[in-house]
């Protein structure tokens, strides 16, 4: 099935990929590994398919109630039998990213994956994200669509060469989240998760088609693409009255420097009593 991308597939065999939520963006960056030729994929959400979703996923109605990361890997296996692929149907936790070590390999526990994608729809989940990229050294990619998938935003993270997830997120636009009394009687319940978004089904996929190089530039594949300084890809897809070229990539570029990567900035935060 790789005959038309045979060198695509040499280097990305051997690879393994953590994707953190498997909705809409997800769904469509583990098809479009899958079918470049990655080895390894974990899928990680807790979340069921819903008939809402239906209108931009790529699983379909005969899914509907399943764990969305048990249906994907279903899903993916039909492409590519061959493709060694986990679902965690909880709540993002780095332990549940690691892959059993095979025997006869060195001691050491477990091997973590080459790369992180993060699409979830949430601040706090992301900032975890965040801690184990830095704390493992792995490469994270943060994807998320602005309003009805008008503008898509494409954040990396290399661990010591750029600035991280926390140096940036208080400057992205964020959701206004409502108010939820749930936050006040459910222990587990996350009131920084942004709720639903409209958008297109093609809006969702020319953001996911704009991330894939940058997916494929941090595996080794398309080296050139990576810049540590413009980090922080906007890709205008039809917010036309927006000061972002229409159809068109900026980028940008993130101070590097807080707090959570950078330990020397502890200190100013502390307050002397």
């Amino acid at each position: 099935m790789f005959e038309r991308n045979p060198e695509e597939r040499e280097a990305l065999s051997e690879k393994c990929v953590a994707v953190i939520g498997c909705g809409s963006v997800g769904s469509a960056v583990a098809d479009m590994l899958v079918r470049a030729g990655i080895g390894e994929l974990v899928l990680v959400d807790p979340d069921h398919l819903s008939e809402e979703n239906l209108g931009r996923h790529l699983l379909t109605r005969v899914s509907l109630g399943e764990y969305k990361a048990e249906a994907m890997a279903r899903r993916l296996l039909d492409i590519n039998p061959s493709l060694r692929v986990r679902s965690v149907t909880a709540g993002f936790s780095g332990a549940r990213l690691r892959k059993p070590q095979a025997a006869g390999e060195s001691s050491g526990g477990t091997q973590a994956p080459d790369l992180i994608v993060s699409a979830v729809d949430s601040y706090r989940c992301e900032s975890q994200i965040n801690a184990l990229s830095l704390a493992e050294g792995i490469p994270a990619v943060y994807l998320g669509c602005w309003r009805p998938a008008a503008v898509g935003e494409i954040y990396y993270v290399v661990p010591g060469k750029t600035g991280c997830y926390e140096c940036f997120s208080s400057f992205r636009e964020k959701v206004e989240i409502p108010p939820d009394a749930r936050r006040y009687t459910d222990p587990s319940f996350d009131d920084t998760r942004v709720p639903g978004q409209p958008g297109l089904w093609g809006n969702i996929l020319a953001v996911t088609g704009i991330a894939f190089q940058v997916i494929l530039g941090l595996l080794g594949v398309r080296p050139e693409v990576i810049d540590y300084e413009h980090n922080l890809w906007l890709f205008n897809v039809s917010a036309y009255g927006s000061d972002l070229q229409p159809l068109a990539v900026t980028f940008g570029m993130v101070r590097k420097g807080c707090a959570v990567c950078d330990e020397s900035l502890v200190d100013e935060l502390t307050l002397e009593v």
